[in-house]
């Protein structure tokens, strides 16, 4: 299993996996990749701007964050924090940013590994899979893989600390106050409510959110033996 994974255009990304507790997200000219707008609830997060620039919603505010030969700024992210994050401009030089979080548990490493693996693979696993799936409509065939990918890629989410906003409630409701967090607390409720039943549904049918098909071996033993050590608890 490589320490780098790509994705090609239009989305276009390369993770770099190779050094411990972090991982270094770098995306080309025209790259249209983006974090998705996601908070985390167990982690810390930071982001580190190696090269070029990046815009990042963080909370209710919108940022351009520029590096410089002198200066690589570093976005602290708490926990709950709603974030987003992509290329400032759609063309121009590469962007390279580090992801690392506190606590340096390695689920950074995990998630991408396992994420890459379900985006990478789903063609190949539903055609393969699925009776007479080469003899379907190509829209009926994109129906099936992004249900697939997204269903596959709750499980990951839940598990990994990555929870996807859904309903984005905030983006219609801006008074403060008991609406505001009604708001919140309606995007809580969704998120949670989806990303665990996929994963209930997930165990069902032998899906897990860190599998070894996916994961360096070395890897995916540490998350096992944590794994089963925090259910024996």
């Amino acid at each position: 299993m490589s320490g780098i994974i790509e994705r090609g255009l239009p989305n276009a990304v390369v993770y770099d996996l190779t050094k411990p507790n972090q991982v270094t997200v770098t995306l080309p000219s025209r790259s249209t990749w983006s974090s998705g707008l996601h908070w985390h609830e167990t982690h810390t997060e930071y982001l580190k701007v190696i090269k070029g620039s990046i815009k990042v919603r963080l909370g209710d505010t919108e940022q351009v964050v520029t590096a410089s030969k002198t200066n690589q700024p570093e976005i602290k992210v708490e926990r709950y924090a709603w974030h987003e994050w992509q290329r400032a401009q759609l063309e121009g030089e590469e962007v390279v940013v580090i992801e690392r979080t506190d606590p340096e548990d390695g689920d950074k490493a995990l998630f991408f590994w396992n994420l890459n693996g379900i985006i990478l693979n789903a063609g190949r696993i539903i055609s393969t899979n699925v009776p007479g799936f080469s003899f379907f409509p190509a829209t009926i065939k994109d129906l099936i893989i992004d249900f697939w990918i997204t269903f596959n890629l709750f499980i990951v989410f839940y598990s990994l600390d990555n929870f996807p906003v859904i309903l984005s409630t905030t983006r219609f409701w801006n008074g403060k106050g008991s609406r505001a967090k009604a708001g919140l607390s309606a995007d809580w409720f969704v998120s949670h409510l989806l990303l665990s039943l996929a994963s209930w549904a997930g165990r069902i049918f032998g899906l897990r959110a860190v599998r070894p098909e996916y994961t360096p071996a070395q890897h995916y033993q540490r998350w096992k033996s944590h794994h089963y050590l925090e259910k024996s608890k």
